[in-house]
């Protein structure tokens, strides 16, 4: 299988789950692989990670931060507050949530990773998809993520072009850009699903 046709175009890279550093929760009761980030720790106005998920454990609290947590691999677990829960029983499976609300997690049947969207509230929003089938367009004036959940993805341009394909447990970050060279993901196989996160 042709993974690169040609270089990637200016403002993308291209990454793997193995390319992302191993850094403790805040609290220290688990582990996650920060992806990109806008701004510094502690500031920053939207972050993602992939957090990795073994037992049962309280989430790091994150004042002033809005959360959308996906269930990228393994599981399934429950995401439990005070009166509300959320079921992450299949990958693709979202939860939305305020980061300064306590919360924690049951533990998983097996070991789960967790695509992990933060934004600082007032400051960014994000828009956090699970897609399985046709086309998703990566626009050039925002940050916009790709995870691969499973299965394959082709990139290409509008002209039909293909850049690369994107299998399982990899990932795709387009920077805003001034170059107006249109993109699109789309599915390459019957089991592909996709993560999109675009961020504004």
């Amino acid at each position: 299988m042709i993974t690169h046709v040609m270089a990637l175009p200016e403002g993308l890279r291209r990454f793997t789950l193995a390319d992302l550093p191993r850094e403790r929760w805040r609290n220290n009761m688990g582990w996650t692989r920060p992806v990109a980030a806008a701004g510094s720790a502690g500031t920053a106005a939207w972050r993602i990670s992939l957090a990795e998920i073994t037992q049962a454990a309280p989430f790091s609290r994150f004042e002033g931060m809005d959360r959308t947590a996906v269930l990228a691999h393994g599981g399934p677990l429950r995401l439990l507050g005070a009166d509300q829960a959320w079921d992450l029983a299949h990958p693709g499976d979202i939860a939305r949530f305020p980061g300064e609300l306590p919360l924690h997690n049951t533990t998983p049947d097996t070991p789960a990773r967790i695509w992990n969207v933060m934004t600082r509230r007032g400051e960014a929003q994000a828009d956090v998809t699970s897609c399985r089938e046709g086309a998703v367009v990566l626009p050039a004036d925002i940050d916009t993520f790709a995870w691969v959940i499973s299965g394959r993805f082709v990139l290409s341009q509008a002209d039909g072009l293909e850049l690369c394909v994107l299998t399982q447990e990899e990932g795709l970050h387009r920077r805003p850009t001034q170059m107006p060279l249109a993109l699109q993901l789309h599915a390459a196989s019957p089991d592909a699903h996709l993560i999109v996160t675009h961020l504004a």
